[in-house]
């Protein structure tokens, strides 16, 4: 699913430190194909602007208040599947990542994870399902092979 010239990549920013999500959504400004059309603290707040915008794309935190990103995400592919959900965390826990991959994640990226490769992965996600990088690959081959 590709958009034309005219159309956006639309996405939502999910976190609970606003510096980050500022910070996000203004390297994404620059992009012409990505549209921030929201921002949420959290998976409650994220569920309540569902309700009302339905985004391409959500960049979902793992560690927040009232409601994580682990109790969002399946509620999130339960309620709207067709939305990609790119996980972006601190955490580099294998489990956790092999638990999120499981849940229905298109993509995970460290918070480190340069402008570049956030937008590189919203693309990809969009158009092809899912984006693979060394942190997905490794919990793909933990799933397929367990010990």
């Amino acid at each position: 699913m590709q958009p034309n010239d005219n159309e956006h990549i639309r996405v939502i920013i999910t976190d609970d430190h606003a510096l980050y999500r500022a910070g996000v959504k203004t390297s994404l400004s620059f992009r012409k194909r990505i549209k921030v059309i929201g921002e949420a603290e959290n998976g409650l707040r994220l569920l309540e602007l569902l309700e009302k915008v339905q985004p391409d794309v959500i960049l979902l935190d793992i560690q927040m208040p009232v409601m994580d990103g682990m109790a969002a995400l399946p509620q999130v592919k339960k309620l709207f599947p067709h939305i990609k959900v790119i996980i972006l965390s601190f955490m580099d826990d294998q489990s956790m990542i092999t638990k999120v991959m499981e849940l229905g994640a298109n993509a995970y990226l460290p918070k480190t994870s340069d402008p570049e490769i956030i937008y590189e992965a919203i693309q990809t996600c969009f158009e092809k399902e899912y984006y693979h990088n060394a942190y997905t690959a490794r919990s793909l081959h933990n799933i397929s092979q367990p010990e």
